[in-house]
């Protein structure tokens, strides 16, 4: 049962037009009450104007305060929200007063993790709540609404239905072990089994596309020194970020930045140039090369023809399918500007690049449709490291009911890893959590939310 009451700036911290103040909590009206004088009555979802007083009962600032009777606010709880004038030193004296009235400052994810506790979310939708503010990307921002809409949690209500009454035609032949009852034909339970381990693969899959819209497209420059991706990388920002030099190896170590293209955002990441050489320094930063090649969604390789043969080309995209059979491949042919008679036909499928904007848009048209054609099949996305290690463990679960199934092997092993697929999936939308578990989850929040 929870006793405290909480609040929290729910507002950037700095100057600004406005703060916004959240209390929640048994006591957020009786606290709300000790620091706002208003004329209007208090009524449920109804803004009133009113003088917000510091600790010492002067008058800090005019607002607006507004009342969301529990159950129906955000935690469950009553909720008393704020509207001051964005000072940094409102902000500072007007939680000071709260705190003096009553209330407990906020832990980071505190009013979430209410809202979870009084079932106004479930885990994943919870999950969702941080995703959505950390959006930097319309395609980001879409995969945050769905899973906040309850697109996995109704999903993996769906699967968890058909493994339990899966589960319950297994338990209820244990109850009946003696007699020798088979309550449910082999054939048509592997058969059920199946159809939910082909949808818990297909989303165990999607989550190195989820995670890519959720943390960034990671788009690797990759190339021998001299090729042009430090000039590329710095158009592609539409900035002079990295230093652009005609000496080879001028880019020792990777630079990674971000840029949003269309409803996507991209790391950018510049690479150390390729190359047989005795430095020891730049032997480290092509080996680091190869290093973020390898977590790469998409593989940029730029090649100058006027320093690489065709066939050259063809190993280094050889090379780049062995370290990184997953990544996306395109070839650029750059500085078309300089070649004079040099024949293209014999390099692999390639782009070219020169110093126009016409050739630049015709790149970031290529890096789009590389983005989409790698979307997944199916409406549900898994975006989130916790759910897709949760559905690996759950798909392994499955694979033992499969064998021990197909090996007619005792019942209760059978039941043992139905419940362990089951637990599995459950920890994905809360239906089973430990205490440790929440707390690492919500600690990530900011404060005030």
């Amino acid at each position: 049962m929870i006793s405290t009451t909480i609040a929290a700036l729910a507002t950037a911290r700095g100057l600004g037009a406005l703060n916004v103040i959240r209390v929640s909590g048994p006591d957020a009206l009786a606290v709300a009450q000790k620091v706002f004088a208003a004329k209007a009555e208090w009524v449920p979802r109804k803004v009133i104007l009113g003088s917000f007083r510091s600790a010492s009962g002067d008058e800090l600032d005019q607002g607006l305060a507004t009342w969301f009777q529990g159950p129906a606010s955000f935690t469950g709880e009553d909720v008393v929200e704020f509207g001051l004038h964005g000072s940094p030193y409102i902000a500072e004296e007007a939680l000071h007063a709260l705190i003096h009235a009553g209330a407990t400052l906020a832990l980071p994810g505190e009013f979430t993790q209410r809202a979870f506790a009084h079932g106004k979310l479930d885990l994943a939708q919870a999950e969702a709540v941080g995703d959505l503010i950390a959006a930097e990307s319309r395609a980001g921002h879409e995969l945050a609404l769905k899973q906040l809409k309850g697109s996995v949690s109704r999903k993996l209500h769906e699967l968890r239905q058909q493994l339990t009454d899966f589960a319950g035609l297994i338990e209820l032949e244990l109850d009946f072990v003696d007699e020798d009852v088979e309550f449910a034909q082999r054939d048509q339970l592997l058969d059920v089994l199946q159809q939910i381990t082909a949808e818990c693969t297909r989303m165990h899959d999607s989550f190195r596309h989820g995670q890519a819209i959720r943390e960034g497209i990671p788009l690797v420059l990759l190339g021998a020194p001299n090729a042009g991706k430090s000039t590329l990388l710095n158009r592609l920002l539409r900035d002079d970020r990295a230093l652009v030099s005609s000496v080879p190896g001028t880019t020792r170590d990777s630079v990674e930045e971000r840029f949003r293209l269309d409803d996507y955002v991209f790391r950018l990441i510049d690479t150390a140039g390729i190359r047989a050489t005795h430095d020891e320094v730049e032997q480290m930063g092509i080996q680091r090369s190869w290093a973020k090649l390898r977590e790469a969604h998409i593989a940029l390789l730029l090649v100058d023809p006027l320093a690489t043969s065709a066939p050259e080309a063809q190993a280094l995209v050889d090379e780049v399918a062995r370290e990184n059979p997953q990544a996306k491949r395109l070839v650029l042919l750059t500085k078309r500007d300089l070649w004079s008679d040099v024949q293209t036909d014999h390099y692999p499928a390639h782009l070219e690049l020169g110093p126009d904007d016409q050739d630049l848009a015709a790149l970031e048209a290529q890096l789009l449709a590389q983005v989409r054609s790698g979307e997944p099949q199916g409406n549900v996305l898994i975006a989130n490291a916790r759910h897709a290690e949760a559905l690996r463990l759950s798909l392994e679960a499955m694979a033992r009911v499969r064998a021990s199934l197909e090996a007619q092997t005792s019942g209760e092993l059978v039941a043992y890893d139905l419940r362990e697929a089951l637990r599995h999936l459950g920890s994905i939308t809360g239906e089973i959590t430990a205490d440790d578990l929440l707390g690492s989850i919500f600690s990530s929040f900011c404060i005030g939310k």
